[in-house]
């Protein structure tokens, strides 16, 4: 068995799809950093390296990670993201 890095969690990813080139997922996970926060939103090239995701916040165009305690926010977000890979909300 192997354990996880420090600062990452199994990703569980029931939505994903590609904009130009950027993956987009969405998912649940265990965020162990004393928050409640199980939803997340993240983005980019390798931000699911071997199906871990960070367990922090991090943002920027080309790569991201957010936690959410709403499924309905981070689906929003999920679409948002999209909307801004193509070009949609400048």
């Amino acid at each position: 068995m192997m354990d996880n890095p420090c600062g990452t969690t199994k990703a569980n990813v029931f939505e994903s799809t590609e904009i130009n080139g950027t993956p987009i997922y969405l998912g649940t996970g265990v965020n162990p950093v004393n928050s409640p926060a199980q939803y997340f939103v993240a983005w980019g090239q390798g931000v699911l390296a071997g199906g871990l995701i960070h367990t922090f916040n991090s943002k920027s165009l080309e790569q991201g990670t957010e936690w959410f305690t709403d499924e309905d926010e981070a689906e929003r977000k999920y679409i948002k993201i999209q909307k801004l890979l193509t070009g949609c909300l400048l």
